[in-house]
């Protein structure tokens, strides 16, 4: 069988330009349509990369052919029915794991944002040559896709895929490389680094492998394609994102997200956070790339794709990244405990914790959670961060009942991922009435996601062995930790600090903030008379009594306003977190021995 061949070079470091060259046969005498992906897998928005195509032409051994736009994605080519080269440039520099980039120290190249599809040859073999970098030859390329014979390890050269889909899922990370890699059930798990200076590679290395380990052993095994497993890491001065992929991930991070070799025994916040992004995007191998919503199993890359569960995949895979973190012993019960009242409080105290549900969350992703505004915090819920306490509900009700949300996902797994079927809107339901034998659990679990409503926090906490207590925040960035002296002040409001004084980004609805006239654009330039900056802004509020009024002054689109702002308490959406019940706490956040289950032992499926 005739494949379909993408040759890729570097063109121009400095202008951010890539050339493809595309190689195919036509299946027939008709024009062959080309298309460029609207949105990659993953990232729910459409970001029609075909506008990154500056140059277009094809030929074959007869001469130019014929091509020309035929919408914003798609080109139509007419041809004379023999092999055909289609050329074409594309702009990169799009800091972004979602897209491409080049410059002079790194380029990421993602083959959903450059391979153009051959209408009625997508499941055909796919190659891949990738040029050696001019000028550089200390660069080295590192990918998932399988090697061809030749093509060394990190090597440039010929590289294959299944079909198309295959390669798009597949990005590639070119650079001066530095590796470390890990084995676990045989299959080696690769770490690469282009940027990354004056770090511990080892000790992440040896902190990334236990916490693999944990989500191997929540599932039962790794799945049954996967042969290697490639954590592609994109160091630069300021950036955080990830992107989950078949047999990889590519990951953007910041130089000092990476441990210090001076510290060895140091667990910053920023540490913390990389390892807990590792952990996500592993977790997805099983929970995404292969167990998904049925709709994402044959993907339509032209338009979005709607489903009503990415609370279920994306919540729930939150809810485990952090917690195999402290299943492996890189983080402790307090760490753990302080990362999860974070999320508590970044939930609890936006007003959409109780205006919009999950489910119309996750199906609005692609204009609303992927396209927030500053109303964003009034109209938008975070199908990740409430999606990730409402499994943290569900784990513990089935704790409660001598059971576990470890079990149910082992479970899922097999119905939705072993199985090759994805799931539909219902089929979570069934499941959890299945493994739980709960008509009551469900349809509360059910009502958590389907209606805007508030979680029952303290009493699942309770369940788990923690307590729950509320406190007032001291400042916008204020999401955990115990009460400080003094009672805190109320605003309402995001801000970010500049020179001028402070940019107002979102306001509360129902806010002390709100109450005044702020809005979102204002900058506060003065508090009581004094250039307003974020120290002497929380200093003056807790200065003032309560019941008094701070006099504001602040511009809006180059009007002067002068407002007043009421001095009251703080409201409690600070969540603060202690183990109650040590025993029960234990065992919930050590890693649990699982129901092992497979398809020929599970009981027929009954509707919930």
């Amino acid at each position: 069988m005739d494949k379909v061949a993408f040759h890729f070079s570097i063109a121009d470091i400095t202008a951010h330009y890539l050339d493809v060259t595309l190689s195919f046969t036509p299946p027939n005498t008709e024009p062959v349509l080309l298309s460029m992906p609207a949105w990659i897998p993953g990232s729910y928005l459409i970001r029609n990369f075909a506008r990154h195509v500056v140059a277009i032409s094809a030929k074959d051994s007869l001469g130019e052919l014929e091509i020309h736009a035929h919408d914003k994605h798609s080109w139509q080519l007419k041809h004379n029915a023999k092999p055909v080269t289609v050329s074409y440039r594309v702009y990169a520099y799009d800091l972004s794991v979602r897209a491409c980039y080049i410059n002079d120290e790194v380029a990421v190249l993602n083959p959903a944002a450059c391979c153009l599809a051959v209408t009625g040859l997508t499941e055909r073999p796919h190659q891949l040559v990738m040029a050696k970098v001019q000028g550089k030859p200390d660069w080295h390329c590192a990918t998932g896709l399988k090697r061809a014979q030749g093509t060394e390890l990190l090597g440039f050269g010929e590289y294959l895929a299944d079909n198309y889909l295959q390669l798009i899922d597949s990005p590639l990370l070119l650079g001066k490389l530095t590796m470390t890699s890990f084995d676990l059930e045989g299959v080696r798990h690769y770490q690469v680094y282009a940027g990354a200076v004056l770090a511990d590679l080892d000790r992440v290395k040896r902190d990334l492998a236990p916490v693999c380990a944990q989500q191997i052993a929540l599932f039962g095994a790794l799945p049954a394609d996967l042969t290697e497993y490639w954590f592609l890491n994109w160091v630069v001065d300021n950036g955080y994102g990830g992107l989950e992929h078949h047999n990889s991930t590519l990951l953007l991070l910041s130089r000092y997200d990476l441990p210090n070799p001076q510290q060895p025994d140091e667990l910053s916040d920023d540490y913390q956070n990389y390892l807990a992004l590792c952990s996500h995007e592993y977790f997805h191998t099983w929970w995404v790339k292969r167990a998904k919503p049925a709709s994402f199993l044959q993907y339509q890359l032209q338009a979005e794709q709607y489903t009503s569960q990415l609370w279920l995949y994306e919540g729930f895979t939150s809810y485990y990244d952090d917690l195999a973190l402290v299943r492996a012993g890189i983080t402790d019960a307090s760490q753990y405990l302080n990362t999860l009242a974070k999320t508590i409080s970044r939930v609890s105290r936006a007003p959409s914790n109780s205006r919009q549900s999950l489910a119309e969350s996750s199906f609005s992703a692609w204009t609303k959670f992927y396209q927030q505004d500053e109303n964003a915090i009034n109209a938008v819920v975070s199908y990740y961060a409430k999606g990730s306490l409402v499994a943290l509900c569900l784990d513990a009700e089935l704790r409660a009942s001598g059971l576990s949300l470890d079990a149910l996902m082992q479970q899922c797994w097999h119905a939705f991922g072993v199985s090759g079927l994805g799931s539909e809107e219902q089929d979570f339901w069934q499941q959890l009435m299945l493994y739980s034998q709960n008509p009551g659990l469900t349809e509360k679990v059910r009502r958590w996601v389907e209606h805007p409503d508030v979680l029952p926090l303290g009493e699942s906490l309770q369940k788990l062995g923690v307590k729950l207590d509320w406190r007032g925040a001291h400042s916008p960035q204020d999401l955990s930790g115990k009460a400080q002296s003094g009672a805190p002040r109320a605003f309402g409001a995001l801000y970010q600090s500049n020179n001028e004084g402070l940019q107002i980004t979102a306001v509360a609805e129902g806010s002390a903030a709100s109450a005044a006239g702020l809005m979102a654009g204002d900058l506060l330039i003065a508090v009581a008379g004094l250039k307003a900056n974020d120290k002497n802004f929380q200093a003056m509020l807790s200065r003032h009594p309560l019941g008094s009024h701070l006099e504001l002054h602040l511009f809006r689109q180059q009007r002067l306003l002068k407002l007043q702002l009421e001095v009251c308490e703080a409201p409690q959406v600070v969540a603060m977190l202690e183990v109650d019940n040590d025993t029960v706490a234990s065992a919930w956040l050590k890693q649990a021995s699982l129901l092992k289950t497979t398809p020929e032992t599970l009981p027929e499926m009954t509707s919930a």
